[in-house]
């Protein structure tokens, strides 16, 4: 069945399979609109829309692909060498299934993994737990959030409404240095910024939007946020691949 999917993409036009693909996700809009964001993201991680074997834990391809997932541990292993994170404490908001988390973790003094999935953190806390390395359960839209000094929002805000983006940002003002990594669509294809949608595993790129932080109605001071990096994004063919970019958000500052 995969591979019969996989030969459909190639052969319909990119029109085709964006109708198609907005169609699929209206219906699924309308069924899943009622639920909570924990009860989506549980849901997201029990069905396994993001990948893996049904019954495990996975954060999707862009916490496993090496084309992504390499050159973020090495511009951010140098980023956080220069600030010392040897001696800080971390703090990974959406931690996911800790693919990520565990080579960020090495390079700090202290790591603490937030995620809305409640067995998902009982997993991590169980599989990869220890005196340095923590994880908690909790909304960081509605809790309050670990003290820390450095934080990680990576591809986090583009599965949130723009509300809920809204309640979290306030919040990074106790961390003197977050890393924030968004995926945004190529030149030719950006329609709009900021479309809002609703908290799910779909994001704006396939709208022809994204999250850009420093544009309404967000509106983060510019001369506190900084790209760091950027290295091509990977989607399904006849999707735009878009571009994956890590910014650096310094609230104290």
């Amino acid at each position: 069945m995969e591979n019969l999917k996989a030969t459909l993409r190639q052969l319909l036009p990119r029109g085709a399979l964006e109708a198609y693909r907005r169609h699929k996700q209206r219906r699924q809009d309308r069924r899943e609109r009622r639920l909570s964001a924990e009860q989506m993201f549980t849901l997201i991680y029990t069905d396994a829309r993001w990948g893996g074997p049904r019954g495990s834990f996975c954060s999707g391809s862009g916490s496993h692909e090496d084309s992504i997932v390499g050159p973020y541990i090495r511009s951010l292993a140098t980023q956080l060498q220069q600030l010392g994170a040897g001696s800080l404490t971390a703090v990974d908001l959406g931690c996911g299934d800790f693919s990520i988390g565990r080579q960020l973790a090495q390079h700090c003094g202290r790591y603490v993994g937030v995620d809305i999935v409640k067995p998902l953190i009982e997993h991590n806390q169980a599989s990869f737990g220890t005196q340095r390395v923590a994880f908690r359960h909790l909304n960081i839209i509605e809790d309050a959030l670990p003290e820390g000094d450095i934080c990680f929002v990576r591809q986090v805000f583009q599965h949130l409404s723009n509300a809920q983006i809204l309640a979290v940002l306030p919040k990074l003002a106790r961390y003197r240095w977050c890393f924030i990594t968004e995926h945004h669509p190529s030149a030719e294809h950006l329609r709009s910024m900021n479309l809002d949608k609703r908290h799910g595993a779909d994001i704006r790129l396939y709208r022809g939007s994204g999250v850009f932080l420093e544009r309404p109605p967000f509106n983060i001071p510019q001369d506190r946020y900084r790209l760091v990096l950027e290295v091509p994004g990977q989607m399904p063919p006849g999707v735009d691949p878009g571009v994956i970019r890590t910014f650096l958000f310094e609230p104290q500052r």
